[in-house]
């Protein structure tokens, strides 16, 4: 048996950071997310580098901050940074297994199926989100078993929960299974028309859920790599709206204690003008623009209106967090069945957050906020750790994936890689006391924070105005404090900590020789 770490790295889609029962957060019932966050380690404050799907996912993969690897903004085409060697590269070169299964999103959706196959990808595949010619056929995915982006073996869905039609290998997963996948996500109207299901109870099996087909054909592959050292990247895209849940998930949820967030009176003063437009239903002013606007709609965020159900949505969120937790729970077990937990480097998290409401908001998007920025970071590895498990000060970022597995692994962390590597942790070591997010929904609009201790501060590119906060005494961002005079010091020192933090983040350089 290899003496070597295996490595499975856990990610959800679209969840806060607040949804463990672990934070007394009423609802929630993740005993088995609990059990390896009391065993292992909990990043008290964990961020992602973007909160936004596609650049987000690709930090996961590279260790660089969007405005490294160039995947700034939902709806990509490739970037070149995805044929640079991605962790799973640099894995199977230390003798690892490597699997993807479950969503990637590191492309355009449209440009999904297409750039998993390896097909070459046409101008015209880029401009047209419509178009289908050339894509691969469902008998393709009953075969191809990868590569991708470096990884040996892929297991891949472009689908969200209850789009009408699954795609790729779920799909074929489904067919395998006696299903009719064709009618499997479809529910209908009055008139018997095949409609797409909005929000609430969901009238499907839970073994029929993406969820069950990542967990099994996970636990499958990892079976089938005997004594052999292992990665494992499993994406889950629960809870990822449209807010659907099987039951008895979706039933079984109380809401007697759960808070619904909305929009709270005079929240928007102060802060950068955009909110309140947002909030008043457009995103920018006409001048706005001209300035921000590329062409496309700025992800993804939606708002508050009378026709929303809050409570529905809600309580189908909740009820998918707590189904992947009983998944997860079945894999950790079936691990541990195998003798295989001890010696397993497992981290969980998410790709982003959601605001759920909060603000008189939906989705992630442009807010600088910690619903949409924070995100869910438990690592466990019971052979390495010698402290006490439970809550670390560390700040865990997406980016720090990379250097932390490879050096579980033993391999050298290349030059140019932004995160850190967060091993020491384990021994109860605060490793970073500082997170940066680097927001660019469009290619005009750029905004960054620095969580710094127990402080926030947003700037943006184009603008003189920003925004900073006392996230201790001030945890939900009611009072703006960029303009305060009395607050000008903590200001200066903030402004100065996210320059240092652009410095920390040039990454390992390369070894510089004597000059001749």
């Amino acid at each position: 048996m290899s003496n070597k770490p295996n490595v499975l790295l856990i990610t959800t889609d679209q969840q806060r950071w607040d949804t463990l029962s672990f934070f007394k957060k009423a609802g929630y019932k993740t005993p088995n997310l609990d059990r390896l966050a009391s065993e292992g380690v909990v990043f008290e404050k964990s961020y992602t580098p973007s909160p936004i799907c596609t650049p987000a996912r690709v930090s996961m993969i590279t260790g660089l901050y969007p405005t490294r690897h160039g995947a700034f903004s939902i709806g990509m085409e490739p970037v070149p940074e995805l044929k640079h060697p991605t962790v799973a590269h640099h894995l199977k070169e230390a003798g690892y297994a490597t699997a993807i299964i479950g969503k990637t999103h590191f492309v355009a959706r449209h440009l999904e199926e297409k750039h998993v196959a390896g097909y070459e990808i046409s101008e015209e595949d880029i401009l047209d989100k419509e178009r289908t010619e050339g894509n691969p056929t469902d008998e393709y995915w009953d075969d191809f078993d990868g590569p991708y982006v470096g990884f040996d073996f892929v297991r891949h869905c472009a689908a969200h929960t209850c789009d009408r039609r699954p795609h790729g290998h779920y799909r074929s997963w489904l067919k395998k299974k006696g299903w009719n996948v064709d009618k499997l996500h479809h529910h209908t109207d009055d008139n018997g028309e095949a409609v797409r299901i909005q929000n609430g109870s969901w009238a499907k099996k839970t073994e029929q859920t993406q969820t069950a087909w990542i967990c099994e054909e996970g636990m499958e592959w990892i079976e089938q790599q005997g004594d052999n050292p292992w990665f494992c990247m499993m994406n889950l895209q629960d809870p990822h709206p449209p807010f659907v849940c099987p039951e008895p998930y979706y039933s079984d949820v109380d809401m007697s204690e759960v808070e619904l967030f909305g929009l709270k009176e005079g929240e928007m003063k102060g802060k950068p003008p955009f909110y309140q437009r947002f909030i008043d239903g457009k995103y920018w002013t006409d001048s706005d623009e001209k300035k921000f606007w590329d062409g496309i709609n700025v992800p993804a965020m939606g708002l508050d209106s009378p026709g929303k159900d809050k409570k529905t949505c809600v309580q189908a969120y909740i009820g998918m967090v707590n189904m992947l937790d009983d998944y997860l729970g079945k894999v950790f077990d079936w691990l541990e069945q195998r003798g295989q937990k001890e010696n397993t480097l497992i981290i969980f998290t998410s790709d982003h957050g959601d605001e759920l409401g909060e603000h008189g908001m939906w989705g992630k998007g442009v807010s600088a906020t910690e619903g949409n920025q924070r995100i869910p970071g438990i690592m466990s590895w019971p052979q390495r750790q010698t402290c006490a498990g439970g809550m670390n000060p560390t700040f865990f970022n997406l980016v720090d994936i990379v250097p932390t597995v490879l050096a579980a692994a033993g391999v050298d962390i290349p030059s140019g890689i932004q995160g850190i590597n967060l091993l020491e942790a384990f021994d109860g070591e605060c490793v970073r006391d500082w997170a940066l997010v680097d927001n660019q929904p469009t290619i005009n609009f750029h905004q960054q924070t620095l969580v710094h201790g127990d402080y926030k501060i947003v700037c943006y590119k184009h603008d003189s105005y920003g925004e900073l906060y006392d996230m201790k005494n001030d945890p939900y961002q009611m009072n703006n404090l960029f303009d305060d005079p009395a607050h000008a010091d903590l200001k200066q020192r903030m402004l100065i900590k996210l320059v240092q933090s652009h410095m920390e983040c040039a990454g390992k350089q390369p070894r510089r020789v004597a000059h001749a």
